[in-house]
């Protein structure tokens, strides 16, 4: 049975989370007139990327980040729910224990409506590392959901040839990669897309923020490739659009056997994968150490 895929290049309402809350639900009922089983929008879409300006223009990229059971992603998932389609989307994520700690953060949402998880970017590329902390082992996974099994590359973490990996021995069926691209990017994407379907043998799903600013344009790219890195359909560039697709299921076991099967060799290259997350701070109990200093002679 055939798989209704779709990608939704838009620009976000910028650094307005509640506008661009509103933007992504109409886009979902848009989108959701050609009943596709899967939406899946760009990176940090809710709602938008940084500019790095100055200190005072990041207490105001603070504020436009979002808790992930805050009302934002619940309106969201409601919506979701309403049509019946599991929903991919970037957003700011603020930590829910240290309120001054964020994340370019990633939501995969259940056709029920039921926020399965998120997908926390582990390598914030270049400047990003002055915003944005980084995710950790837990970062490392594939979503569960009533189409498949999901998962996610938020921008340069898809030129990460070992996380790639990770997920395609973890079962990966379709690759969601989130992009934000500028013209001098626009062959990474490309590139890193084909790749990453090639190489695991994957559905690629590549939705990517097309803007006019911010500081500047970013051109789109968004696409859907089969598992022979081949554009099904785009990539589009330098305007709003939302791209279709099906896609065969059953193409998915044969190029499944070659990349994780008979060709893979396991027995001579295998992977390691931290399965806990790195702790900073650990107290210990020292109390057994300690000599009772009133009980000696």
């Amino acid at each position: 049975m055939n798989k209704n895929i779709a990608c939704v290049q838009i620009s976000p309402i910028y650094l307005n989370s509640k506008e661009t809350t509103d933007k992504i639900c109409r886009y979902i009922e848009k989108t959701s007139k050609k009943n596709p089983d899967l939406i899946v929008f760009p990176e940090l879409i809710l709602s938008g990327y940084p500019n790095f300006r100055t200190p005072e223009y990041r207490t105001q990229y603070h504020q436009a980040s979002v808790y992930v059971n805050g009302p934002e992603l619940e309106q969201i998932s409601k919506t979701a729910k309403a049509f019946g389609v599991v929903t991919v989307l970037g957003f700011i994520e603020r930590d829910p224990n240290f309120s001054e700690v964020i994340y370019d953060s990633s939501c995969v949402i259940d056709a029920d409506g039921t926020i399965i998880g998120t997908h926390r970017k582990i390598s914030p590329f270049g400047a990003e590392k002055v915003l944005f902390k980084e995710g950790d082992a837990r970062d490392i996974r594939i979503f569960k959901t009533k189409i498949g099994k999901l998962g996610i590359g938020l921008c340069f973490e898809n030129l990460n040839p070992l996380y790639r990996r990770a997920l395609t021995l973890l079962g990966e069926e379709i690759h969601c990669t989130l992009w934000v691209s500028a013209r001098d990017t626009k062959q990474v994407v490309d590139s890193s897309s084909r790749v990453t379907a090639i190489e695991g043998g994957v559905f690629v799903v590549l939705a990517a923020q097309v803007t006019s600013e911010n500081p500047e344009p970013f051109i789109g790219g968004s696409g859907i490739l089969d598992p022979w890195g081949k554009f099904i359909t785009g990539p589009v560039y330098d305007r709003e659009e939302i791209l279709f697709s099906e896609i065969n299921p059953e193409f998915w076991e044969l190029r499944k056997f070659q990349s994780r099967g008979i060709e893979s060799r396991d027995d001579l290259l295998s992977l390691n994968v931290a399965t806990e997350p790195y702790r900073s701070l650990n107290v210990k109990n020292q109390e057994k150490n300690r000599i009772d200093v009133s009980n000696t002679d």
